[in-house]
Parts: C-alpha cells; sequence; structure tokens
C-alpha cells in the first residue's frame, strides 16, 4: 500500500518523464528557416574580431555567448540536429534546475511547477531546444527569479546585484531583465539601514551597472541591421503596437497559462502577504509595463512571440507560487481560487501529454522528411524559392548527397544595410528575378517555409501570382509540413 509520503515522489517521477518525452520530441524537430540562417553565419565565423560584430549573412544578430556555444557544439557534433539541439536542452535545464531549490519549501512544490511546465511545455519547449538565443533568454529570466528569491532569504542585495551583470550579455531582451534587477537591488539598498557595508553595496551596484550598460550598448550593435533593415518591427500606430504586442503574447503564453497568470497577477495584488512572491509580482508587472511601453514608443519593438517568450518564466513560477499558497490559505474564498487554478493548470497539462500521447506535429517546417526525399531523388535542376535557401544551404552540409542537384538561387545573402520600406517590394522582385532563370519550358520549384494553399504572409502568394503572370501553370509532386516540390509548365510564348 502506498504511504500519502511517497505520493510527491511519484507524482514528481511521472512529471519528469512526461516533460522529458515532450522536450526530447522537440529535440526531433526539423531546422527552420530562422535557425538555418543563424546557423550558416556561425559556421562562417572565423576570428574572434567577428563575434564582437554583427553576423555577416541574412541580416541576423546573435549575443555572442550564444555565437560562442553555437561554434563549440558544431565542432564537436558537426550538423547533426538531433545533438544540437539536446546540447541547447541540457544546458537549458542546467540553468533553470534551481527552481527546485525555489519551491523546496513547499511538499508539493516541486511537481506543481512541473505541471505548470508541462502545460507550457510547447512554447518552453520549443524555446529550450531552439537552435538560437531564445533558449538563453528563457533561462535568464528563471535565473533572475533566483536571485530575487535569495535576495528575499537572505536580505542581500547582491545577489539581483551581480546577476544583473552576469546574465546582461547573455541575451538582447535579459537587458530589460538586468535593468529590473539593478533597480530592485537599489530599491532595496535605499530600504535597509545605514551600515559598514554601505559604501561596498554602492560601489558594486556601480561596477554592475557600468557592466550593464556596456552591455545595452554592445547589443545594440549587433542588432543594427536587423532592426534597421525591417519596418514591420516598427510600422505601427499606438494602437496597433498593442495589438501587435498582444499577438505575441498570447503566442508565447497560450490561453491557459495567460488566464491563469493573470489571476494571479491579480490576486497578489491584494495579498497581506509581503514576501517573495509579492516581491516578485511586482517585478513582473514592472517589466510587463516596460516592454508596453516601449512597443508603443519604439524603443523595445516585440512584434513576435519568441521576442516575449523571456515573460513567461516569471508567470510560470508566479502562478505556481500562486496556486501552493492560495490552496493552503485558511480563507476559504481564496482557497477556491488555488484549487480552480490548480484544475485549469492540471487540465492543460494532460491536454499536452494527450497530444505527445498522439504525436501531435510541432514542426515549423518538416524539412528533415524534405530534403531526405530530395536527397533520394535523381539529379535534378531546382529553381530554390528565396525562403528555401537558407534550410537549403545547411542541410547540404547534413546530406552531401544534396549536392549532386543543381540550384538557381537569388536571394541576397550578405548582411548589408537595406531600405526597410522596400523589403516587400525586393522580395517580390527576387521572385520575378527567380523565374526569369527557368531553365525550359517544365521545371521544377523548391519550396520550403510557406504553404502556397494557405499562405496568409502573401510570400508564397508573391510565387504563385508571379507564375501567373507569366501563364503559368503548377502542380505540386510532393508535399510534407510547409514545403513541397512542384513542377511549373509554361507556354514556349511566356512572357519574361
Amino acid at each position: 500500500m502506498l504511504r500519502s509520503s511517497n505520493l510527491p515522489r511519484i507524482a514528481l517521477l511521472l512529471c519528469v518523464v512526461m516533460l522529458a518525452c515532450l522536450f526530447l520530441t522537440l529535440a526531433t524537430r526539423s531546422v527552420w528557416v530562422d535557425e538555418a540562417m543563424v546557423l550558416k553565419a556561425v559556421i562562417e565565423l572565423k576570428t574572434p574580431a567577428e563575434f564582437f560584430k554583427p553576423l555577416a549573412y541574412y541580416d541576423q544578430a546573435e549575443p555572442m555567448l550564444a555565437s560562442l556555444f553555437f561554434k563549440a557544439i558544431l565542432s564537436l557534433f558537426h550538423y547533426n540536429i538531433e545533438p544540437l539541439r539536446l546540447a541547447v536542452l541540457v544546458v537549458s535545464c542546467l540553468l533553470i534546475s534551481p527552481m527546485f531549490l525555489v519551491f523546496k519549501r513547499y511538499r508539493w512544490g516541486a511537481v506543481v511547477f512541473l505541471l505548470a511546465l508541462i502545460g507550457h511545455g510547447f512554447s518552453t519547449g520549443m524555446f529550450v531546444t531552439e537552435l538560437k538565443h531564445y533558449f538563453l533568454e528563457v533561462c535568464v529570466s528563471y535565473l533572475a527569479i533566483f536571485a530575487i528569491w535569495k535576495a528575499q532569504e537572505r536580505n542581500n542585495l547582491y545577489w539581483p546585484v551581480i546577476m544583473a551583470a552576469v546574465v546582461s550579455f547573455m541575451g538582447f531582451s535579459t537587458i530589460m531583465v538586468s535593468g529590473g534587477l539593478l533597480i530592485y537591488g537599489c530599491v532595496m539598498f535605499v530600504t535597509q539601514p545605514r551600515d559598514e557595508t554601505a559604501i561596498r553595496k554602492l560601489s558594486a551596484f556601480v561596477v554592475c551597472g557600468l557592466v550593464v550598460g556596456v552591455a545595452y550598448l554592445f547589443m545594440k550593435s549587433l542588432t543594427v541591421y536587423q532592426l534597421g533593415n525591417y519596418d514591420d518591427y516598427f510600422a505601427s500606430s499606438a494602437m496597433g503596437s498593442l495589438a501587435i504586442l498582444g499577438h505575441a503574447v498570447l503566442g508565447a503564453y497560450g490561453k491557459a497559462l495567460l488566464v491563469i497568470s493573470g489571476i494571479a497577477n491579480i490576486a497578489l495584488l491584494f495579498s497581506k502577504n509581503r514576501g517573495f512572491l509579492f516581491k516578485l509580482n511586482l517585478f513582473f508587472l514592472g517589466l510587463l509595463c516596460v516592454v508596453v511601453v516601449g512597443r508603443v514608443v519604439g524603443f523595445y519593438p516585440a512584434t513576435y512571440p519568441r521576442h516575449v517568450i523571456w515573460l513567461a518564466p516569471f508567470s510560470l513560477v508566479i502562478a505556481s507560487y500562486a496556486i501552493l499558497e492560495f490552496t493552503a490559505n485558511p480563507t476559504k474564498t481564496i482557497k477556491v481560487l488555488g484549487w480552480a487554478m490548480l484544475m485549469l493548470l492540471s487540465l492543460q497539462a494532460a491536454k499536452m501529454g494527450f497530444n505527445e500521447f498522439k504525436g501531435v506535429n510541432y514542426e515549423y517546417v518538416d524539412n528533415n522528411d524534405f530534403y531526405r526525399h530530395i536527397a533520394d531523388m535523381e539529379p535534378t535542376q531546382f529553381l530554390v524559392y528565396p525562403d528555401a535557401q537558407p534550410s537549403l544551404e545547411y542541410y547540404s552540409l547534413l546530406e552531401p548527397r544534396l549536392n549532386k542537384h543543381q540550384y538557381v538561387r537569388v536571394y541576397d545573402e550578405l548582411t548589408q544595410k537595406r531600405d526597410p520600406t522596400q523589403g516587400k517590394v525586393e522580395y517580390e522582385d527576387s521572385i520575378v528575378q527567380l523565374l526569369r532563370h527557368r531553365p525550359a519550358t517544365d521545371f521544377s520549384v523548391l519550396v520550403s517555409h510557406v504553404n502556397l494553399d494557405t499562405d496568409i504572409t502573401g510570400r508564397g502568394k508573391a510565387l504563385v501570382a508571379e507564375i501567373n503572370r507569366l501563364n503559368c501553370t503548377y502542380t505540386s509532386y510532393f508535399y510534407v509540413y510547409n514545403a513541397e516540390l512542384i513542377r511549373v509548365h509554361c507556354p514556349m510564348d511566356a512572357q519574361l
């Protein structure tokens, strides 16, 4: 017969197994266009000086530490996707592991936190196995939470202040977290009584503040092309900016976490307990306000879920901690609220577990099967759809048999200053140029990172529109998720 004291351990083991299955599944997914762009640029880094500059290909930006990390694991595992993703996952798990110390005071603390991670497993899992720097930004948020917890436990402002400096070079959005930690440390300093350590504390604050300032200027220099070349980061009204940000947050959080964390954030504002959880909630809400203002004003142009995924760890921890506090509260209303939140959290975790059992496809694009099929084909000449070019380059390194084919490419891959208002025009021109290189009346086009039938971005529609303008027709002869090979037939008198 099971003893009640063993139930948390059994539940913890089950949660760990479930989370591991989910994350390992995500670690087998294909390399998609953004990852391929960054990896191309990292592979081409040859000298130490190049790590301090914007990446040389595809207008990409990557923090120096992330570039060093990916360069190192590429040297160990070459281009094999699964070992690369697993290396990212291992580092992520190590950096997130201090959270178990934060929850150790609760009998069911680790279980509730893992349930939250499982329920948010798609977004969290995608980014902690991503071959880009976003895994570090997610981990930095957990490290910041740990620093705030240690500061509260020991009444020690060195934790947030020093952590602010340590994490400032780990990502782009981490500058926001570092700034928040410095402010948190400053508030602690102002509210603490003066003693003989005041000068030492002030010195630490100044030094760490300078480090964060240098990190900000350095990160800004790395993103000069990525932010400057594309108007989708800035071109919007105030209300339009809020809509864009809301869509990004919903994509990063999902509806369940958004509801649970929103309830926790509001309820904690009225809490009489002014301890760690209350302060962490205020810290998070302060960061959220800065993100909103930054999006509207333009100094933080968060546009996609990946730009705000670093906020999710705060919500996951706050929601988990709130559930543990609320369910133990003697007030009936608060206790019922805690159990309702736990039920919603558990249902979301069960849904993710069921999706994992069903084998739900979490791919952005099924490039693994796509390029495996192309490698098995007889030598063929392909026109390469521009968004497919980065992944083709990466998979050609991974699978040498792809090099037996001939490819016509027109994507301008070199990083350079571009007119942000001409992005759409330049892309449509590249499609025109691509089809001008058509070898005969019948030819193949290699298409990846878009579904031509359901495209809503307009990029796939540009290819179809140009095919139609030439009075040509096309049929798909091999299709996987968001990638296909099409055969285009043009009449002899098709216009150029």
